[in-house]
Order: structure tokens, then C-alpha cells, then sequence
């Protein structure tokens, strides 16, 4: 290669992602090393140039890559790379290329790009074959003491179990506890968990009101505890012991205590940002002081952006907060206006029943009756769901756009009208009642009377199982909309409100996976509501997968990763946390593994519109 163009080559690979990582010395051993091929236009670049060659970057021109029957694959313009999948491939070559414009390729060849990912496991990764592996490793996973609070109950568990009966004396309690290291015994009747006495129990109901010690361990349990599931997150289990203020917290599996969790200590000693606002936020009398942390907030969603904290880990932490916001006021609610006078539940839907919530997160939610109300219950519930949602705005979580909130009155209803709701977006497919039945298919209780929701789920799956056509209604729904990824690997782009070209990586992007997940989820009868459980139920029922899943599940990390970092540098610089993206804000890393997350969202789609049948359908 001729010395003057050494400068020339260096500067370009300087551009382009990954290389722009290297240090500037391995960037010159490897523009040295760098061949250079010219095609003029309709000239096909043979496959064995390819097959096991190097790679090859587009300086200047543009090129389409077709399926071997002639169709495009994908079409590559500057700085664009190929060549990697065929880097350990035998034999005929994949794919073809025939240059559409005189074009400029660079091939760095196989040996050097082999001995520079030997030394750069980033590397490495980058140029995996498959997107999903690049995906994988574009991100930071949380690790220290965070780490703990995203695992799940089960594996932090205390397996051993103190285990008494109704009659038991409590001195005899107290023995079995001491024998067995425990600060909390379970109390059944037969095999039916009745209540748990802990060593504070011992203490306060006991020894300071100088009760017998031969009396029975009934009389001074708490009755019908609160319990978890082994598989619910940590933090989830963490938030219900501060809600209701207990020391510990059955963990209940098919009906069987199987361990259980006493996490109090850790909480009140811990520094995860995130539990300590959980905790701050059950400990405030007024909506006032509540208002007062919402700074803190901010505070946590930044110190999880800046460890680069994978997208997933920080919607659930922000849900957790958000959980935690909405039930304190329902208890100051209840405070203020009296105790509910007939049963009713409260529940959240969209992102928040999903964990999927972010700092620009609206609210949505709606209230189940137990049965209808005479006028003046139905005032009470006007006047506390009300004070509620805009509570729940001055806290930072707007009042929604499309009403969808329990103080509007068509979502504060018995549970009858609720499955009335059911019955008819499922048998009338207009627009509206498939966006109203979108909303409500994620649906997540909150507070109050837990089964009125159950019934609820029961009813919208039991109307949607096995309906094909249903399943085919929503897909071809979905496909309204498209990756925002258009020929020459360009993002296809809209205006916004300042007429800039900006990606809106929330309609483009991340509800498309949403909405996947959700259809793959109901074809297997799963009742998840988070994305990633919908789209691992789906795969355990072979809907789709274990490569699909994994597929899907790093490309919606990956766009949620560069989403919030957008919305934290906007909340920083004082600006609208919204999902519109200038491309020329993204990094170079960012822009090409966003094109790999697309592509996968679109190879899904098309595959889904040929699984269901959804092509063609109109609504």
C-alpha cells in the first residue's frame, strides 16, 4: 500500500465503530494491513473474495446484498461492514454483492481481524455472526450490592422452616425457634398456614403484657399473612414487607410453604438508592412530603443509567418506585376519606403492570368493584380515585392522555361490567376496542381486593384462548408499524414538534416487541405481563424458540438501553424525557447495534404475519 494513503485510512477506520475503540497504534498496524478493491456499478464482488476472506468496509459507493434467489437482503452504503458471517464459513458463499454505484471496499483480512479479536474480547463480540450475541454484550450488567435486589426470592430464601401448629404453646415456640435459629415460626392447622409468630411478638404480645407463656400460639400470631412466590423479584418482596410493615414473609409454591424471607435488616441497613426511597416513601403522612422526594427519583434512574445498568434492571426499579408512590397515596386516601365501603381493587396496566416503566412514564389504571354501588359508595370512589391520579401527576407520573385512569368513570365499574368490557372488544374488532383491549391485556393488581383482578385475567384469557382470528387481528395491528429502518441501512425518520428528523424509538421500536411478545404469550396461554416473562413463557411452550427468545429479549434491552440514556441526558440538560432520537445524537456504537435490533424486529414481524395469518386482515 502506498504510505500516502495510510493517513487517509487511519482517519476513516477512526469513524467507524468498533474501531474507533482501538488505540492509535493498533489502528495503524491495521490500516497498514487494510486491502483495497474497487467495483464499478452492476460488477458482483465474487463469493470466494468472500467466503473466509476478512471483512469489508464500504468507503465510498453503495452496494446491495441479495439472498442467493435474488432478492435484497439488506443494502450497504458508507461505513457499513460485511463479511463477518462468513469469516469460519466453508464452501459457497450465502449471499451475493453487486455494487449499484462505483464503489470504494476496504478488506481487512481474516488473520489480522482474527489476531485483533484474540486480543479484544469487545471486539470479539462485536463482530459476533449473530446480533443477538453483539446485543448481549452492548451492555453493562448490574453487579455489588444491586445485584442482590434483582434476584429472586427464591434464591435468597431461608430454606429452613420453624413450623408449629395452632395449640402450640407459645413457650414451646419460642424453644423450637431457639432450637432451629430462627427468628419467626409459621403456624398451620394441619397443612394450612394460619399465621406467623416472630421473636417481636415474643417480645411486645408476650413478656411486656405479661401474657401466660402456656397459652396457645393462636392467640398471639398475626393471622392470614401476606406471602410471595419464590420467583417474584427481591425488591418485589421487599416493597410488600415495607407496605405492611412485617418482619417476614412466607414463601409459598403450589400451596406448600417453602421457605421464608426476612430481608427487614438488610432493608433498613441497606445503601441501594432504590430500596431506601421504597422505604422513604411508605414513611410520609402527606402528599406534600411524598411530592418532596420525587427528586430522588431522578437520582436513582441516574446513578442506574451511569453504571449502564442493563435496560431491564432499571424499569423494574422504576416500577418498584412507582408501585410504591401509588399505593402510599391509596393509603392516604383511605386515610382521608374513610375506609372503602364496599371491596374494590386497584390495579395499573401498560408499562407499569409490564416493569417496564421509565421516567417519562405516564399513568394507567382503573378500579374493579366488587359489586354495583349505591350513589353515595360511587361518590366515594369518584372523590378517592380523583385525588389519586392527581396525586399520582404532582408525584411525576402525568395524568393520561387517552383518560385511561380510575377516575374517569368508564374504568371505575364493578367487575361484571369489567367482563361485559371483555365480551365485546373480543366480538366487536373495531380499532377502538382492539387499542381498549391492548391496554387492558396488561393488567397488573395493585391494591386492595387481590381476586377482583384474578377474575378479571381469568375473563380476558378465557375470551382470547385458542381465538386465531383474535391472535391474527392483533398482529396485523401491529404491523401498522414498522422498524424505522429503510433501504441503505438508513433510519427512516419523522419530524417532531421543532421539524427535526428524529427516531421515535417508542412507537418504532419498542412497542413492536412489546406487542409480539403479548400475541406469543396469549398463543401459550401464559397470563405474564412483564415482555421478557411473556417471551420466556412462549418459548418453555415452544410458541417460539429458546433462539427467538433470546433474539427478541437482547433487542429490546439494547433499545431500551439507548432510550433512557437519551431521557437521562434530557433530564440533565433540563429537557422533555421523551422517546424522540436525532439520529446524529447517537454514537456510531449505538447506530449499528440499533440497525441489528431492528433487523431482528422486522425478520419477527414478517414471521408472525405468516404464523397467524395476519396478512391482509383489515380493522
Amino acid at each position: 500500500m502506498e504510505s500516502s494513503l495510510l493517513p487517509n485510512i487511519v482517519s476513516f477506520l477512526s469513524e467507524v465503530d468498533p474501531f474507533d475503540l482501538l488505540h492509535e497504534e493498533e489502528r495503524h498496524a491495521l490500516a497498514a494491513s487494510v486491502d483495497i478493491l474497487y467495483l464499478k456499478q452492476n460488477e458482483n464482488l465474487p463469493g470466494e473474495h468472500i467466503v473466509g476472506q476478512g471483512l469489508y468496509l464500504v468507503r465510498t459507493g453503495a452496494i446491495d446484498q441479495n439472498h442467493p434467489d435474488g432478492s435484497l437482503r439488506t443494502r450497504l452504503g458508507d461505513k457499513d461492514i460485511f463479511g463477518f458471517s462468513q469469516l469460519y464459513r466453508e464452501g459457497e458463499c450465502d449471499y451475493v454483492i453487486k455494487a449499484i454505484e462505483n464503489t470504494l471496499l476496504y478488506r481487512i483480512p481474516k488473520q489480522v481481524i482474527l489476531e485483533l479479536m484474540d486480543q479484544n474480547p469487545g471486539l470479539r463480540n462485536h463482530f459476533s455472526s449473530q446480533e443477538s450475541v453483539r446485543l448481549a454484550h452492548s451492555s453493562a450488567h448490574i453487579d455489588g450490592e444491586e445485584a442482590l435486589y434483582l434476584r429472586n426470592v427464591r434464591d435468597v430464601m431461608n430454606r429452613r422452616v420453624a413450623r408449629v401448629s395452632m395449640d402450640t404453646s407459645i413457650r414451646r415456640v419460642a424453644e423450637v425457634m431457639t432450637e432451629m435459629h430462627r427468628s419467626n415460626a409459621l403456624v398451620f392447622d394441619n397443612k394450612i398456614l394460619k399465621g406467623v409468630v416472630t421473636d417481636r411478638d415474643l417480645t411486645t404480645r408476650v413478656l411486656a403484657v405479661g401474657m401466660d407463656p402456656a397459652s396457645p400460639v393462636s392467640d398471639i400470631m398475626t393471622s392470614r399473612p401476606r406471602t410471595v412466590h419464590p420467583d417474584a423479584p427481591l425488591m418485589q418482596a421487599i416493597e410488600v414487607m415495607m407496605q405492611h410493615n412485617v418482619r417476614s414473609l412466607p414463601v409459598i409454591e403450589n400451596g406448600e410453604a417453602v421457605g421464608v424471607l426476612t430481608a427487614t435488616s438488610m432493608v433498613e441497613n441497606s445503601h441501594v438508592q432504590a430500596v431506601y426511597l421504597i422505604s422513604q416513601i411508605y414513611r410520609q403522612n402527606t402528599l406534600q412530603d411524598l411530592v418532596a422526594l420525587v427528586p430522588q427519583r431522578q437520582g436513582v434512574f441516574e446513578a442506574l443509567q451511569e453504571a449502564r445498568v442493563d435496560g431491564r434492571a432499571i424499569q423494574q426499579m422504576v416500577t418498584l418506585i412507582a408501585d410504591a408512590f401509588n399505593k402510599r397515596i391509596l393509603q392516604l386516601a383511605e386515610d382521608k376519606f374513610g375506609p372503602a365501603p364496599i371491596p374494590y381493587a386497584w390495579f395499573c396496566a401498560g408499562s407499569q403492570a409490564r416493569f417496564e416503566m421509565h421516567l417519562g412514564s405516564d399513568q394507567d389504571n382503573g378500579l374493579i368493584l366488587q359489586w354495583e354501588p349505591e350513589e353515595h359508595e360511587a361518590e366515594y370512589f369518584k372523590t378517592l380515585t380523583e385525588f389519586v391520579c392527581e396525586g399520582l401527576d404532582h408525584c411525576g407520573y402525568p395524568l393520561c392522555k387517552g383518560n385511561i385512569m380510575a377516575s374517569n368513570e368508564r374504568w371505575r365499574v364493578p367487575l361484571a361490567l369489567w367482563q361485559d368490557y371483555v365480551r365485546q372488544w373480543v366480538a366487536e374488532n373495531n380499532p377502538q376496542n382492539i387499542l381498549d383491549i391492548s391496554v387492558f391485556l396488561d393488567l397488573r393488581f395493585l391494591y386492595g381486593t387481590e381476586h377482583l383482578v384474578a377474575a378479571l385475567k381469568q375473563s380476558l384469557l378465557a375470551r382470547v384462548e385458542r381465538n386465531h382470528r383474535f391472535f391474527a387481528i392483533l398482529v396485523a395491528n401491529s404491523l401498522r408499524v414498522s422498524p424505522p429502518l429503510g433501504l441503505f441501512r438508513k433510519f427512516v425518520t419523522t419530524r417532531d414538534g421543532d421539524n427535526r428528523q428524529v427516531l421515535n424509538i417508542k412507537k418504532q421500536a419498542v412497542n413492536l416487541v412489546v406487542e409480539l411478545a403479548r400475541v406469543y404469550a396469549l398463543a401459550a396461554g401464559s397470563s405474564a405481563t412483564e415482555t421478557i416473562h411473556r417471551l420466556r413463557d412462549a418459548a418453555n411452550k415452544k410458541v417460539i424458540n429458546q433462539a427467538s427468545r433470546k433474539e427478541l429479549q437482547e433487542a429490546f434491552q439494547f433499545i431500551n438501553m439507548v432510550r433512557f440514556k437519551h431521557q437521562n441526558e434530557a433530564a440533565v440538560a433540563g429537557g422533555l424525557q421523551d422517546n424522540l432520537i436525532a439520529p446524529d445524537k447517537l454514537t456510531a456504537f449505538e447506530r449499528n447495534h440499533l440497525k441489528d435490533a431492528f433487523r431482528i424486529i422486522a425478520r419477527y414481524q414478517e414471521a408472525a404475519q405468516q404464523r397467524f395469518h395476519a396478512a391482509g386482515i383489515l380493522i
